[in-house]
């Protein structure tokens, strides 16, 4: 008997030296953020770092799949009952990670925070079309717009469409979605710790409500990495085993390390430059004017960018929203006027503004190194129109705070004159880079029209697409309205950028796709082989 037993010890022991790290390695999966996260709260959830992290704690009433369709997520169906009306059948079957039910009651607070304005919601917005949110049924809600929208079928499917547990979020009125108070969900992992600037820790959840999803990682670690080169580094020598934030001027080191797998869409997204139109000097049309004919987009593209994106235009983003009527959009652009680099021209403009001599001026980037690279080739292309622009590095999050419009100046504007960011459609649709850029509705406390841009023709147009059942009629109408913000210059639309995410070869099962920041899930990750 005693023989056996130290024959067996022995067996445990040498399985232990073989295969003991490996379960530990492949139960903990990290992840490199390139900055830290707003908050653990959805209505907040509306960045590239955030994002990824809320989104295994919580989960929405709809979900989009690889291909961009939606699919059940909270909700079991929908269904549009006529053109401002639609019905969702809620799951009944789904606890939150404590163990408590999910109810109705969660669904309707959930949804409803989103458009009060106490709460703050970064995605407000896309509620102003609602008239109403309501419980029909047992498991049943209705929505009631005020008019038709072509784009509402979408919502539900982004963190405005998240739920959490109103018994926790009131319990934690002070201090829900801090790292004192946590975020309580649906999702497949638990929140456990947030240490600020450093790292936050997710652990599986045990109560987890979809039985027919084996979750195997135990535990996510998401690490904040803000240096590029470090970020690369940790990847290479594996002490990280995913980023979403792969830089991409580092792509052929990733690439040519046979132990990582680069995956790379094409995105519905843009990198701007906005000008605050609210605030002189660029309250001066013929000012953002010069400065847009300043601009060489070709040589960003060939000497930064290259194969991190696409050449920017006149549109806020490229042929991957044309989809619903790739024709119109096509020919539209063969019709419109091209953005065109014209250093005469833009003295022009600048001749004929209120700032002849130029001015002096700031710009807000953040700390990712493309456009750190695409804003030093800004700073010196616009001293030939003697533009002085001082360069504002700030972290991702305070970048974040910049570009929704929460930092004010002393007189109540946005304080920045120009700010360096990037945008990515919500929804599969073209008014999804177009309407929260440029609709003029979204400039109040706050919102995601960066440049400040307020023009009741284009509002009207924008508003009227969304109505409009006919693609053809709604290209039309967007196209109509893109013309207008042209001829006004409130942006420039620098690159259309692809995104790389970087996985270790030793696990399997994530796939990239465009809406990714919406269904960027890691309960699919396995240990591969």
């Amino acid at each position: 008997m005693k023989r056996m037993f130290v024959i067996t010890l022995i067996a445990v022991l040498l399985a232990a030296l073989c295969c003991g790290p490996a379960m530990a390695e492949g139960n903990t999966f990290t992840i490199a953020l390139d900055s830290d996260i707003v908050a653990l709260d959805p209505i907040y959830a509306y960045d590239f770092t955030t994002n990824p992290v809320v989104n295994q704690i919580t989960e929405a009433l709809l979900q989009f799949d690889v291909d961009n369709h939606l699919q059940p997520m909270l909700a079991s169906s929908w269904e549009m009952a006529d053109d401002v009306t639609y019905v969702y059948q809620i799951r009944s079957d789904v606890n939150f990670s404590d163990g408590t039910p999910m109810t109705m009651d969660d669904v309707l607070f959930s949804l409803n925070r989103n458009m009060d304005p106490e709460a703050g919601s970064y995605l407000s917005w896309m509620f102003d079309n609602v008239d109403s949110i309501e419980q029909t049924g047992d498991w049943e809600l209705t929505v009631k717009l005020k008019e038709p929208s072509a784009t509402w079928q979408y919502v539900l499917g982004t963190t405005a469409g998240h739920v959490v547990s109103k018994a926790y979020c009131e319990a934690h009125a002070e201090d829900f979605g801090s790292a004192e108070g946590g975020l309580l969900g649906t999702g497949p992992y638990v929140y456990e710790s947030w240490s600020d600037g450093q790292e936050v820790v997710l652990q599986k959840n045990q109560n987890y409500w979809d039985k027919d999803k084996a979750v195997t990682l135990d535990t996510l670690v998401y690490k904040i990495i803000p240096d590029d080169t470090t970020r690369v580094m940790a990847l290479t020598t594996g002490d990280v085993d995913f980023t979403p934030a792969t830089p991409s001027d580092m792509l052929d080191t990733l690439t040519a390390n046979d132990k990582l797998e680069v995956q790379d869409v094409a995105t519905a997204g843009v990198t701007f430059l906005a000008f605050n139109t609210a605030r002189a000097p660029f309250d001066d049309v013929n000012v953002r004017r010069a400065i847009t004919a300043a601009i060489d987009l070709n040589a960003i593209q060939d000497n930064i960018v290259r194969q991190a994106g696409q050449v920017g235009t006149c549109l806020p983003n490229s042929s991957v929203l044309f989809a619903a009527d790739e024709a119109g959009w096509q020919a539209y652009m063969a019709a419109a006027t091209p953005v065109t680099f014209d250093l005469e021209k833009a003295k022009e403009y600048l001749a004929a503004s209120a700032y002849p001599d130029g001015f002096d001026c700031n710009m807000i980037i953040s700390e990712n190194s493309l456009r750190y690279s695409i804003a030093l080739y800004l700073q010196e292309a616009l001293k030939a129109i003697n533009i002085n622009v001082e360069l504002v590095k700030v972290s991702a999050d305070e970048h974040t705070a910049y570009q929704f419009g929460n930092i004010y100046d002393e007189e109540g504007f946005r304080d920045y004159d120009m700010i360096m960011a990037g945008w990515e459609a919500d929804y599969p649709d073209m008014s999804g880079n177009i309407e929260p850029l440029l609709a003029g509705y979204n400039t109040g406390d706050g919102g995601s029209n960066a440049a400040v841009y307020v023009n009741d023709q284009v509002d009207d147009l924008i508003r009227q697409s969304s109505r409009a059942a006919d693609a053809a009629e709604r290209t039309r109408l967007l196209g109509q309205a893109m013309d207008i913000v042209n001829e006004d210059c409130p942006y420039v639309f620098l690159s259309y950028p692809n995104k790389q995410v970087t996985c270790n070869r030793a696990y399997t099962g994530f796939t990239m796709n465009s809406s990714w920041i919406w269904n960027m899930y890691f309960k699919d990750i396995v240990l591969a082989g």
